[in-house]
Parts: structure tokens; sequence; C-alpha cells
């Protein structure tokens, strides 16, 4: 059996990602990225224009 390179560890890549997501944990606080429930709109405009105010709220 022949080996051609080695594997890398994604060890750092995952301590990375951590500590993205606990940063995003903090700045959100309590407030979930989307309200819970069922929305209705009446055209896909209004229901973008809506998201991308809940988004950057």
């Amino acid at each position: 059996m022949k080996t051609v390179g080695k594997r890398k560890s994604s060890r750092g890549n995952i301590v990375r990602a951590d500590n993205l997501q606990k940063l995003a944990i903090a700045l959100r606080r309590n407030k979930p990225f989307h309200p819970k429930g069922v929305f209705r709109f009446a055209t896909f405009e209004e229901k973008e224009k809506w998201n991308l105010k809940i988004m950057s709220r």
C-alpha cells in the first residue's frame, strides 16, 4: 500500500469556529435570529424586506 501525503488536523478550524459561535451568542444575548411563529406576507419582496430588518437588528 502506498501512502501519498498526510491528513492535516482540523483542530484549529474547530477552535476558530467555536470562538465565532461564542461571539455570536454573546452579541445577540437572548434574542433569537428570527422570531418564532407563522408569518404571512402579500409578496416575496415584502417578506425579503422584513427578513432584512430582522437579520440586521
